[in-house]
């Protein structure tokens, strides 16, 4: 998929300005999906995969970060999901209500199988950590969801390494950070 030429083709039929950032950050897009997605079998079998499964998109809102991330989920031709980050808590948090009852099987690798029953891709738009909760959890989260290879868009107005600055235990909450480097591509759009 050559992501800059549909980019600049969808540019020009949304009578949008070119952005030399934003293409920027295409050409990082299209490097990511090259990497995971676009192999020949004989290469999968080959090839020991070494690239990373995340790609982190930050910057000031209203700098194009969910176009960009919309336009390629757009495009994107596998099972996907696209959550806002809040969303997607609520529902990781109803799934461990509903299946409390069950101990046979940790709870977090249920919720995770689940996910990639139905999705190659999960793209979360406005990610952001704000509460204890949340921040305890997501390390194991996160961790099993790259550990299946499911493939992780983020949107972000926030740093990785400023992801709940200052929140409360934030030292139990620098092993998802440190998750987040290893597993994702950071980019930054200006």
């Amino acid at each position: 998929m050559n992501l800059n030429k549909l980019f600049l083709s969808y540019c020009k039929i949304n009578n949008l300005e070119i952005n030399p950032n934003q293409l920027g950050s295409i050409d990082e897009l299209n490097l990511f999906y090259n990497q995971n997605f676009n192999k020949s079998l004989l290469k999968k079998i080959f090839t020991k995969q070494n690239y990373k499964t995340g790609f982190y998109l930050q910057g000031d809102v209203g700098v194009g970060k969910t176009m960009i991330l919309n336009f390629f989920y757009n495009k994107f031709d596998k099972t996907k999901q696209r959550f806002h980050f809040n969303e997607f808590m609520i529902s990781f948090h109803d799934f461990v209500f509903k299946n409390k009852e069950n101990k046979q099987e940790n709870i977090i690798d249920r919720f995770v199988k689940k996910l990639k029953s139905k999705s190659k891709l999960i793209y979360f738009d406005e990610f952001q950590v704000t509460n204890i909760v949340d921040a305890m959890i997501l390390g194991s989260l996160f961790k099993k969801i790259f550990d299946e290879n499911i493939k992780v868009l983020f949107s972000s107005n926030t740093k990785i390494n400023d992801l709940y600055k200052d929140g409360l235990q934030r030292d139990q909450f620098l092993p998802f950070i440190k998750i987040m480097k290893e597993r994702s591509y950071e980019t930054q759009l200006i």
